[in-house]
């Protein structure tokens, strides 16, 4: 008899690695604005990333209440803008920067942020 239960994170055994040029992002450009959605917001590629950064493909992210502050720029150090709202995510490491210090985070692994 085979095992016929769904399996949650088999879309997750072969993750898609393709890096696009731009992605969807809610993204904050002024304090006291509101986050405007945006479909073309650009992905900063492989060449890009400086040693010790990663980029990581967003699976999925939640709004925190410092989003809220962030936005209303009710602390007294601002957040440079524009910002990408929605920092507690978890995702694929798509890349890693050139001449970063081996660690335990490779390409494909799934982290948390």
């Amino acid at each position: 008899m085979t095992d016929t239960k769904p399996n949650p994170e088999k879309h997750m055994l072969n993750p898609d690695l393709t890096i696009p040029k731009t992605a969807r992002a809610a993204v904050l450009t002024g304090h006291g604005e509101k986050y405007v959605i945006k479909d073309d917001y650009p992905v900063k590629q492989p060449g890009e990333l400086q040693p010790g950064e990663c980029l990581v493909k967003i699976e999925y992210t939640g709004v925190c209440h410092s989003d809220l502050h962030i936005q209303k720029g009710d602390w007294r150090k601002k957040s440079i803008l524009p910002l990408i709202g929605g920092h507690e995510a978890v995702g694929r490491v798509m890349a890693i920067g050139e001449h970063s210090d081996a660690g335990t985070v490779k390409i494909g692994d799934r982290v948390g942020l």
